[in-house]
């Protein structure tokens, strides 16, 4: 198999995989925000997203340094990987004591930290599995990292509807997360076989050389789940588990859909590097090409989500869960910037500005501390939508002017403007008809968004570049 083909067959498995477990994970969240209800939702999120802040820790910036190693030649993948599996186990240990400690010192109720305190081993086996499916990806087997993370979410995902159909508790859905990531750890495990054979071999000397290593590693995960996740966590303490779960029932719609400019950002990335050692007009025409494709597939959403966010709800969620669909309508906001904010990021690492996207996203999770301590006093839950919305146009606003100074270009197209009236026009049809069935209005706004951009020719010789650059074998 040529290393094309490989990287093409790394990128569809790793693509199909995200797509399942988004799907899964916003149909599991749905019935169990339903199932659990408000306030038992929110302290289900919490729990989550606290340990979510500890996974660096576990971690500890290792990660990239393995693929990067293993992936050179003459490298010995068994001395490394052995060695950073040590590290791993030893940081996933003091990850867990960390977290225990830290949530008995912010003073959590008791049932909280025995919470906490359960589902803290999932910290142990997410960072054996990173570890394992690191080296998949270094290998370009990608298929063995889906075939875990599907399988554990498969079994996750039935699980949690014979729990609902026998009335367990929260902790009984710990319980089953920790088993889910179980499984996840022991099919990388069984994978790995064909590529490492682990051995008692500690090396003091590289343990030396990986730690000064993975600095700067640690410090952007940091940087990344602060910017993130802070507001869960902060609106836990200052509000409760209630706001919380308000919020996570409105957040929960829209991190999913991130997935889809998050993926073709990613594709394009290693072409825009390509190009930008050797054909600049070529980069400027494959950035400004997938900016459009992204505005194109994410401001219709965005407005849709907007607009229909009463009726989003009433399909999806109890009538418990009505007082976030402000909160809804305000995160639907950041859809269309983040989305652009995906594809900059890419450009920025393709063309060897790293610290732009460490310093933006710094000052983004300052900006968003501050707003979250000033609004949600004031706002509760939707103080919260509001800190991420300014702080997700902040540094959209910062790397896109940075772009724009540094490398001469745009984000956006002279043919953006068609993308704006078609999706003005599509929420012009909601507006006219607002008792229509969700699913039809739903089904009729994408079938006039198609048509009339077909009918003024939107699609262009750039984009048909585009697709030959992704297809193209050579």
């Amino acid at each position: 198999m040529s290393t094309v083909t490989k990287i093409a067959t790394n990128t569809t498995f790793t693509l199909i995989g995200n797509v399942v477990v988004k799907v899964l994970a916003l149909f599991v969240s749905v019935y169990l925000a339903r199932y659990l209800g408000v306030e038992y939702f929110g302290e289900y999120n919490f729990i989550i997203t606290y340990l979510a802040f500890f996974v660096f820790v576990a971690n500890f910036g290792l990660d990239p340094i393995l693929i990067r190693d293993i992936s050179r030649c003459g490298s010995d993948a068994n001395h490394i990987t052995s060695n950073i599996l040590v590290i791993r186990v030893l940081t996933s240990l003091f990850s867990i004591f960390l977290s225990i400690l830290l949530i008995r010192f912010l003073d959590y109720p008791d049932e909280t930290i025995l919470y906490v305190s359960v589902l803290s081993v999932i910290l142990v086996f997410q960072g054996i599995s990173y570890l394992f499916e690191s080296v998949f990806h270094a290998n370009l087997k990608m298929q063995y990292s889906a075939i875990g993370l599907i399988t554990s979410k498969l079994f996750y995902s039935a699980a949690v509807f014979i729990l609902i159909y026998l009335s367990k508790s929260l902790i009984d859905f710990l319980y089953l997360y920790i088993i889910a990531e179980l499984i996840r750890m022991l099919i990388a495990i069984y994978y790995s076989r064909n590529f490492v054979r682990i051995k008692c071999d500690i090396d003091s000397e590289l343990w030396k050389s990986l730690f000064k290593q993975c600095l700067p590693f640690i410090a952007g995960y940091a940087l990344f789940i602060i910017y993130y996740r802070i507001d869960i966590l902060m609106l836990s303490k200052m509000e409760g588990n209630l706001a919380v779960g308000l919020y996570s029932a409105a957040y929960k719609l829209v991190d999913p859909l991130l997935f889809i400019p998050g993926a073709l950002a990613s594709t394009l990335m290693p072409l825009m590097s390509k190009y930008y050692i050797s054909e600049f007009s070529k980069l400027k025409r494959l950035y400004l090409t997938g900016s459009k494709y992204i505005i194109l597939l994410m401001l219709p959403l965005t407005i849709g989500l907007f607009l229909l966010s009463e009726k989003v709800f009433g399909f999806l969620y109890t009538e418990d869960y009505f007082p976030a669909i402000l909160t809804f309508q305000i995160l639907s906001l950041t859809l269309v910037f983040n989305s652009v904010n995906s594809i900059q990021n890419s450009l920025l690492v393709a063309t060897d500005r790293q610290k732009v996207n460490t310093v933006s996203v710094g000052i983004c999770c300052i900006l968003n501390i501050i707003l979250n301590l000033i609004l949600i006093p004031i706002y509760s839950y939707n103080g919260a939508a509001i800190a991420t919305l300014i702080s997700v146009i902040t540094l959209f606003l910062i790397q896109l002017l940075f772009i724009k100074h540094a490398l001469s270009l745009f984000s956006f197209s002279k043919e953006i403007y068609k993308v704006v009236i078609a999706s003005l026009l599509m929420g012009t049809i909601i507006l006219i008809f607002p008792e229509i069935n969700f699913l039809i209005i739903v089904s009729v706004c994408i079938i006039l968004y198609a048509l009339f951009l077909y009918w003024i020719n939107f699609f262009s010789q750039d984009d048909i570049l585009m697709f030959n650059l992704l297809l193209r074998k050579d």
